[in-house]
């Protein structure tokens, strides 16, 4: 096994572990992964384990995807029969082998983010609650924390919500990600043999990113391996952030008690920042109580200072950041991330990365798999796996539109509630209350499925080819317009993933499985692109250059004045999150003035800045001046006068859009009889468009 000497002692002691529950607190850029990844090619090569006997569990697809295939360069060869996954991916292969035992229809669906708010708001107009009250996205959060067992059950006003959801969610055949979670360990609690079979298959259990687990995942854990497992968990408490989520810090800080003998092992040494980003922030995280305490030691040398910056408001803050950033990357630094508390906060970086024609990309945009049309085309694709999806159904039964509008939906839902049986069966049968034009294009819909079925045992790209040219998908968008072309080219994109799926030997049902269970955290960006990222949402990721901004009170630390320490110290958790992030240099930024939710007041830097040591500031960080940042080179509608210029409108000015909301132009160009005006918008992105006919309202002047 000469891979062992890739490891430094610490590690090497976690990989070589014994038998019993085993706790690895991994600092930040300690080589958690490397861990993990090592000790499963340790067990299988010294013959302790077969690849049936693994599973390991972390929370994003991407994560556990680099883990096997870390595990396979390791070991020369597939990981077969391992299981390497989600906890969501893992519960789901539970619920397809065995639906019916927990009362699951054979192929029931799963109700993505989309389908789960619709029905929210749904329920809370007929209960008659006003989003004051209880607001859909408040909801939501309440409900999953509430299936998490994060929640008491103590609100009333919620168990009436969280009961409707249910009903709703039980008559349309589906499950929402908490329910796999949920169902998955009812079953293994109520099917004893079942849970014997699978503690003696999994005899070793790895568990990635701990400290973000919630009770649910824990009593997951506990069937499967009981009082004291072969457990290797892998952690760090100071990057616990994800409270709102239901996990709980306490897991990792009382796994001893837990599991009682359990052995605790530290890693010290950090790969990933220098010295004064580490010093910068273990001052910092030093002042939390709930923690272990550990100290990291740097192996890459002492590094840059970290950076502080003052500015006058948000504007001087984007501008001087991105100045620094084309400065950066001029020499050579391309890995470069923008991180703030809030996603409000990204409008002004926005703007500025637009004017200076650098690329970037916001976590949080809409992902691929979220965009309509190819939600559209996967409604279909479930509907020929399943029949009875009704919320698939529901969202393309008029997709194109075939004239069966929300009275013939009505009607057919009424249908279905006599009959006893789900919307698409109902609209099966044809009720004689549609009108006949309503029963013919249910009969053609219908049809074009049947037609369509044959193809799922052929490739998935030339089923999902067949499937965009038959149904209408592709023919509703236009060629000639730019919006279209890109609707077009995601349309594309599906032919292109579906096809790689029949590659990698997958059915129609599993890939759609697949797609179900991807997350924001498995979006893949261009590599030189800026990426904008809230603290949250940047967990697990690391750059060359990072600057954390708007690092003041009420924003970092975001609290209320009566809120409690625990609050505080799950902010400060959050800052250190986003120091550690930095591998070479770190910058940390907060404004005097800033507005936001349309007000500007004064504000104070964070208590974070003043808990750094004098020593600290005095060694590792360093007051610097703002850069020097020109005006953006002049684009072409600036050389020569247009109509659209008579008509006010320049590059870099602020624009509104009925449809599309706010924006900035980019470029005013004159052609033939028309002006054009190119606006980049912060949600749907760059648009060209007549401004005598798209009704642009002018919100502002250059930014």
């Amino acid at each position: 096994m000469r891979f062992l000497a890739d490891l430094d002692a610490e590690q090497r002691e976690a990989v070589t572990f014994g038998e019993g529950p085993l706790l690895v607190i991994a600092g930040a850029g300690s080589g958690k992964t490397r861990v993990l990844t090592y000790r499963i090619a340790y067990l299988l090569a010294a013959g302790r384990a077969e690849a049936q006997n693994i599973l390991a569990v972390t929370f994003t697809n991407k994560a556990a995807r680099e883990m096997a295939e870390r595990v396979e360069r390791l070991l020369g060869g597939p990981l077969a029969g391992g299981f390497v996954g989600t906890f969501h991916r893992f519960a789901l292969a539970l619920l397809r082998q065995y639906p019916q035992l927990v009362g699951l229809p054979p192929r029931f669906a799963i109700a993505d983010e989309d389908e789960q708010r619709r029905l929210v708001e749904q329920i809370l107009r007929e209960l008659g609650i006003p989003p004051s009250q209880l607001s859909p996205r408040a909801a939501r959060s309440a409900i999953s924390r509430w299936k998490n067992g994060s929640l008491g059950r103590e609100h009333e006003l919620l168990e009436a919500v969280v009961a409707a959801y249910q009903q709703r969610l039980a008559q349309a055949g589906a499950v929402d990600f908490d329910d796999m979670l949920v169902l998955a360990v009812r079953l293994l609690a109520e099917q004893q043999e079942l849970r014997e079979r699978l503690r003696q298959r999994f005899t070793y259990l790895l568990v990635d990113e701990f400290q973000d687990t919630n009770p649910i995942q824990m009593e997951l854990l506990w069937h499967l391996g009981g009082s004291r497992p072969n457990l290797t968990a892998v952690g760090d408490e100071d990057q616990s952030i994800y409270r709102f989520r239901g996990a709980e810090l306490e897991h990792i800080l009382r796994f001893e008690h837990t599991y009682p003998g359990a052995k605790v092992l530290t890693l010290g040494n950090n790969y990933r920042s220098t010295e004064a980003i580490l010093e910068a922030a273990g001052a910092v995280i030093a002042h939390n109580s709930q923690r272990r305490g550990k100290v990291l030691r740097a192996c890459n040398g002492g590094g840059e200072p970290v950076r502080l910056w003052s500015v006058a408001d948000e504007q001087e803050e984007a501008s001087w950041v991105v100045a620094d950033i084309r400065r950066q990357r001029a020499a050579g630094m391309t890995s470069l991330a923008v991180l703030f508390r809030l996603n409000a906060l990204s409008r002004p970086f926005e703007e500025e990365l637009v004017r200076w024609a650098i690329p970037y990309r916001v976590v949080g945009g809409v992902r691929f798999w979220d965009r309509a049309e190819v939600k559209d085309a996967l409604a279909y694709l479930r509907l020929l796996v399943n029949p009875n999806d009704q919320l698939a159904f529901l969202r393309v039964v008029n997709v194109p539109a075939r004239g069966l509008g929300a009275v013939a939906v009505e009607r057919l839902a009424q249908a279905a509630q006599v009959w006893g049986c789900s919307v698409p069966e109902a609209s099966r049968r044809l009720p004689e209350t549609l009108t006949p034009r309503a029963r013919q294009a249910l009969q053609a819909f219908w049809q074009l499925l049947e037609d369509l079925r044959p193809g799922m045992e052929g490739p998935l790209d030339r089923l999902v080819q067949e499937l965009l040219q038959r149904s209408g998908l592709l023919a509703q968008f236009s060629a000639q317009e730019e919006e279209d072309r890109g609707r077009l080219a995601n349309l594309d994109q599906l032919v292109a993933a579906a096809g790689e799926a029949t590659r990698r030997g997958l059915s129609l049902a599993g890939f759609l499985d697949e797609v179900a269970l991807l997350s924001e955290a498995d979006s893949e960006g261009a590599p030189e692109a800026v990426l904008l990222s809230t603290l949250h949402a940047a967990k697990g990721l690391e750059f060359d250059g990072v600057y954390l901004v708007g690092l003041e009170e009420g924003l970092l630390p975001l609290l209320r004045g009566d809120e409690a320490s625990a609050d505080e110290e799950e902010e400060r958790r959050l800052m250190y999150v986003g120091m550690t992030r930095a591998r070479k240099l770190l910058t940390l930024t907060w404004a005097r003035s800033r507005r936001l939710h349309g007000e500007a007041r004064s504000s104070r830097p964070s208590r974070f800045l003043a808990e750094l040591p004098l020593a600290v500031r005095q060694d590792r960080i360093r007051l610097v001046p703002p850069p020097v940042n020109p005006r953006p080179p002049a684009g072409p509608a600036e050389s020569k006068p247009s109509p659209g210029r008579e008509q006010g409108f320049r590059p870099g000015m602020r624009v509104e859009h009925a449809t599309f909301g706010r924006g900035v132009v980019l470029q005013v160009q004159a052609s033939g009889a028309q002006t054009r005006v190119v606006v980049f918008f912060d949600r749907a992105g760059k648009k060209t468009l007549i401004p005598t006919l798209a009704h642009l309202k002018v919100v502002g002047g250059k930014g």
